[in-house]
């Protein structure tokens, strides 16, 4: 029977890469999460969210990509720890994976999120 940690590594492993690799033949993908948002000024907000739009009008599809992957990424990283996690934790390590759960779940859902409003923000017809 195949090991699930092994096939979630090769996994990650290969969509690491596939990630890296989109990386480095295009632009930066900007993103500004909700936290980060909030910790700037009115017009640092507007000017990011405006550089963001921008970003992703200039093709949607590079950014929609960027963003399945980084969700995929975070879906299996999720896995992996659920996976990992030790029998009887001491109430520090509980926390600790529920804080990793979290953010990685979060993650996931907003990178998908965001793939999902650029590519229906694009008028039909233009993909």
């Amino acid at each position: 029977m195949p090991d699930p940690l092994l096939n979630i590594e090769r996994a990650l492993g290969e969509l690491d890469q596939a990630l890296g690799a989109a990386s480095t033949q295009r632009r930066e993908i900007p993103f500004y999460g909700p936290t980060l948002l909030a910790s700037m000024t009115e017009k640092d907000q507007a000017m990011a969210q405006h550089a963001e739009q921008a970003r992703y009008q200039t093709d949607p599809e590079e950014a929609a990509v960027h963003f399945c992957l980084t969700s995929a990424i975070a879906l299996l990283e999720v896995s992996q720890v659920l996976l990992n996690r030790t029998a009887n934790p001491t109430p520090l390590e509980r926390e600790r994976q529920w804080k990793t759960l979290v953010a990685y779940t979060k993650t996931a859902g907003r990178s998908a999120y965001r793939a999902a409003s650029i590519l229906t923000d694009q008028k039909e017809g233009s993909l």
